[in-house]
């Protein structure tokens, strides 16, 4: 009776096991198989495949091969537990039965295949794609001063040998432990009272002495390895007091005494073996103790007093060559080595303003920004409670007045907005699965409400015609069913849609399509959602799209080998939506380099924006572009996974007009300038020219960094305008401006940085100090307070600085709002040469506050003009002439009228200049 009930006992577990089992099988085969399915309809199966069995592969042959070696372990050890009897007791007898050998081997099989699955679950799974990266690995043309190793060897093949060893000496470690365990139980391992292993109590003949001696000279021989290879990681991790650089006391005392430690490791792993095969007694304390001593002393103490009596009362002539080489290789590794330095001679505005270049300049500014953008989008174009704009950007379109600087935002599917979430709302029914076009408007202006001058809007989007409407803008397809918001999974189907343009979409779609029984039941676990089984919305035109975030569906096919730490922005490419996300290639294991933050990242010491993926938003479609093809790290990826990354002529010529350089690069490079600017070992030593981002206020009124900004003007010394990224720099605990750094955006000259230095002489005022100016200017002060005394909101955007000639100019503007949350309105343009501050209701009326060469002149310089009548087509009233054109200017701003407003400014121009010809001005 008790016997059957046991054996009923173990059936029941057995069946419950096998039904767990199943479940993880189950589990484990849906989301290999719909990944495996998701990866071939997005074209790069041969990229699943490959990461699956190098990153599995590596796992498996751990696993085993950890398994194997524990195993063989336990199979020498097991040897001295000899013959051993269990006694059972069942009411008064006693059974007493001896364990066979066989089911000894059976527990090591067991334990040594639970530790084996440990080791191949527990590595990381980067070990394989780094096997991977060392097989394809090519010289940098690059060598190290120290070691003169290829750059490649740090960043590629050093981290898969520390790895690979940190793995082995694991293994190894745990199988000393477990054969150890196993002599203590079986008596063959005693330990005198003076702790000093003889032959007389490890076993008589010798073979667990030698078994220990072998292991532990193998964990000895692997430690001597992992010192010996952090030789290398000092050019990563430096010791110096100079920024943490690797230095003089790194090079002169460190490194001889990790060579040091590693023939001091070496020799106790061959004395180990001496110990087991020579059956010599070590007192194991005296030689703890020793290695210790020597360890502490020599690892510790010896640098310490080089760094304290050698470098510290000589620290520069030391340390001059380590910090040169330090620069250096920071510089490459932050693509800065091609760094365009030219100064800025900066002249007082006193000397003279050309306020209509000024203008000029100012026109291709953007005035709003992302937040008073996406309210305003939200307010007046969601339109329905599951539609929403979840990012602003910044982008240039041609007319045929020229390049103007637009916004748009994506009307995309917000889930938690569906007012009947049932399942097919969420997950079927056209109109709330996929978003509906954009929304553009122009970024450097505003209507007489004060509101973005809107150029498509509406659903379906509509397009504002004048001579002025961008027409690379015209949306034909304003499908988007993968977007910059993470959606729920959709089932798409020619049955479901209610128009043409939505049944041509469907057909262009990247989903996986659900045409076997296979398929359905594979989804529907993977999901987790039985609807999928039983719906009878679903057949097998039925195709099925998840992943529908662009920077997931990116991420899941490159985030091993990329890293994409910006959300992607939208492009009007041939009347359908693109979206543009930025790739970089980055490894902190760059030698000689400084370690530096970056988002998404604990630090990095090598960083390259080198490709550019494209998602269409409506079928998915992802491609990746090179746009920096002398990235060697990127040359690696190409080379591991070939097929994988186009060429950036591939790339359609309209579509490459609208590639950024990225905003997160170039904070980055200005983080590293930072510090990295100063040109000589002694700068650099003192500390004396550090730099920092400059402070502006927020829409709270509180400081923030300033913020990188594009906009549309031309630099000094050149003669075309173009679409730039610029930045601006302030020396460390001050506010007045030293540098600013831009970076060219147009296909031309794409990635070229131009850092523009002031001279230290110069006192150029910074954003920080223009905005104080402002606010105690008594007018615009007066106003703000009227403003909110009436409960509004008052806050300033970003403040922007262009050069003009040779002197800098600022320009800000100010946003009003009724309440919280209520639509910004773009009430006022504040405009300052540095010193003085113009607030007007348009841009060109703040300019005109500041020209007083033309409206203050006096009696004194009017009578140095000459003979008036002499001035041909200049007559005596000028200056009301001059007055007169500047009010059409903006009157024609206001009216949105661009080409008037051009041709307002084209003839006060040529006023202007042909007084200064006749000796006029």
């Amino acid at each position: 009776m008790i016997r059957s009930l046991f054996r009923s006992d173990r059936r029941v577990v057995s069946l419950v096991s096998a039904f767990f089992i199943a479940v993880v099988f189950a589990d484990l085969f849906a989301r290999f198989y719909i990944d495996k399915l998701w990866f071939e309809a997005a074209g790069y199966s041969a990229v699943f495949w490959k990461q699956l069995i190098w990153q599995w592969g590596a796992r498996v042959f751990t696993g085993i091969s950890a398994a194997l070696f524990i195993y063989a372990n336990l199979k020498i050890a097991s040897k001295s537990l000899g013959k051993f009897r269990i006694r059972r007791q069942m009411g008064d007898l006693v059974f007493s039965e001896e364990v066979s050998t066989g089911y000894v081997n059976r527990i090591g099989l067991i334990v040594a295949a639970f530790f084996g699955l440990w080791f191949g679950l527990v590595v990381s799974s980067r070990l394989g794609l780094q096997f991977l990266f060392t097989l394809n690995g090519a010289s940098w043309g690059e060598a190290d001063p120290i070691f003169e190793r290829d750059l490649s060897f740090y960043v590629v093949s050093l981290p898969f040998f520390e790895t690979l060893v940190g793995l082995v000496a694991g293994i190894v470690a745990v199988s000393l432990l477990i054969v150890i365990i196993i002599y203590v139980l079986s008596g063959v391992i005693g330990i005198s009272n003076k702790l000093q292993w003889t032959p007389s109590n490890l076993g008589t003949k010798g073979r667990p002495r030698k078994h220990l001696a072998v292991l532990v000279c193998s964990l000895l021989t692997i430690l001597a390895g992992m010192i010996w290879l952090s030789r290398y990681g000092l050019l990563t991790n430096g010791n110096s007091a100079v920024q943490n650089i690797f230095g003089y006391t790194d090079y002169y005392a460190r490194l001889p005494v990790l060579n040091l430690l590693t023939g001091l490791t070496l020799s106790l792993a061959i004395s180990t073996l001496a110990v087991g095969f020579k059956r010599l007694a070590i007192r194991v304390p005296m030689v703890i103790f020793a290695f210790t001593v020597l360890g502490l002393g020599a690892g510790q103490m010896y640098p310490s007093f080089v760094q304290r009596f050698r470098v510290e009362p000589n620290e520069l002539s030391l340390e001059g060559s380590f910090i040169e080489e330090n620069m250096r290789f920071t510089r490459m590794g932050f693509g800065l080595s091609e760094l365009e330095r030219k100064e800025f001679e900066y002249k007082r505005p006193e000397e003279g303003v050309d306020w209509l270049e000024a203008m000029e300049q100012f026109n291709g500014l953007p005035v709003w920004n992302a937040q008073a953008l996406l309210t305003t989008y939200r307010e007046l174009e969601a339109r329905f409670p599951y539609y929403d704009f979840f990012g602003a950007t910044i982008d240039r379109y041609p007319t045929d007045e020229g390049v103007v600087p637009v916004a748009l935002s994506v009307r995309e599917i917000l889930p938690s907005g569906i007012q009947d979430r049932n399942w097919q709302n969420v997950h079927i029914r056209t109109e709330y699965i996929q978003g509906n076009g954009i929304v553009a408007s122009y970024a450097s202006n505003r209507t007489s409400e004060g509101r973005p001058p809107m150029l498509i809007s509406g659903i379906p989007p509509d397009v504002t015609s004048n001579a002025e409407t961008p027409s690379k803008l015209l949306v034909d397809n304003p499908t988007v069913f993968v977007g910059s918001n993470p959606q729920n999974y959709a089932v798409v189907n020619e049955k479901f849609s209610e128009d043409r343009k939505t049944i041509r979409s469907q057909f262009n779609s990247r989903g996986i399509p659900i045409n076997s029984l296979t398929r359905t039941i594979a989804s529907a676990w993977y999901f987790q959602d039985t609807n999928l089984l039983f719906s009878d919305d679903l057949d097998t035109a039925s195709e099925l799209l998840f992943k529908r975030d662009a920077l997931d569906r990116v991420r899941s096919i490159a985030g091993s080998i990329l890293h994409f730490p910006e959300q992607p922005y939208p492009v009007v490419h041939e009347g359908a939506i693109v979206w543009v996300l930025d790739g970089f290639t980055m490894s902190s294991d760059y030698p000689l380099s400084k370690l530096t933050e970056f988002p998404g990242t604990r630090g990095m010491r090598y960083v390259r924006n080198s490709v550019k993926v494209t998602v269409d938003a409506e079928t998915g479609e992802v491609v990746f572009y090179v746009v920096d093809a002398n990235d060697p790290l990127l040359d690696l990826y190409r080379k591991s996974f070939p097929g994988m990354f186009l060429e950036l002529t591939s790339m359609p010529s309209e579509l490459q007009a609208h590639l950024r350089y990225s905003t997160s690069m170039l904070d980055l490079q200005a983080n590293v300038l930072n510090q990295y600017h100063q040109e000589t070992a002694s700068l650099f030593h003192g500390q004396q020219d550090v730099w920092t981002l400059p402070q502006e206020l927020s829409q709270n009124s509180s400081t923030v960094p300033y913020r990188s900004e594009y906009g549309i003007y031309t630099l000094p010394g050149e003669s075309e305008e173009a679409f730039l990224l610029t930045t601006a720099f302030v020396p460390r605990g001050r506010q007045n401006l030293t540098a600013i750094l831009v970076a060219h955006n147009d296909p031309q000259d794409y990635g070229r940085l131009v850092l523009f230095e002031i001279p230290v002489e110069d006192q150029v005022p910074g954003p920080r100090q223009v905005e104080a100016l402002i606010e105690q200017d008594p007018v615009i002060s007066q106003q703000f307070s009227l403003w909110r005394t009436g409960g509004s909101q008052v806050w300033t955007g970003h403040i922007h600085l262009v050069p003009v000639g040779e002197t800098l100019v600022y320009m800000e503007p100010v946003f009003l709002a009724a309440e919280e949350d209520a639509i910004p309105e773009l009430r006022r343009f504040v405009v300052s040469d540095g010193y003085r501050v113009s607030m007007e209701p348009t841009l060109a009326g703040a300019i005109g506050g500041l020209e007083t060469d033309i409206f203050e002149m006096t009696a004194e310089s009017l009578s140095d003009i000459g003979d008036i009548k002499e001035l041909g087509e200049v007559t005596r009233d000028w200056p009301a002439e001059a007055l007169d054109l500047l009010e059409q200017a903006e009157r024609a701003a206001q009216n949105l009228d661009f080409a008037a407003f051009g041709e307002s400014l084209r003839q006060l121009r040529d006023l202007l200049q042909n007084l200064s010809v006749e000796g006029g001005l």
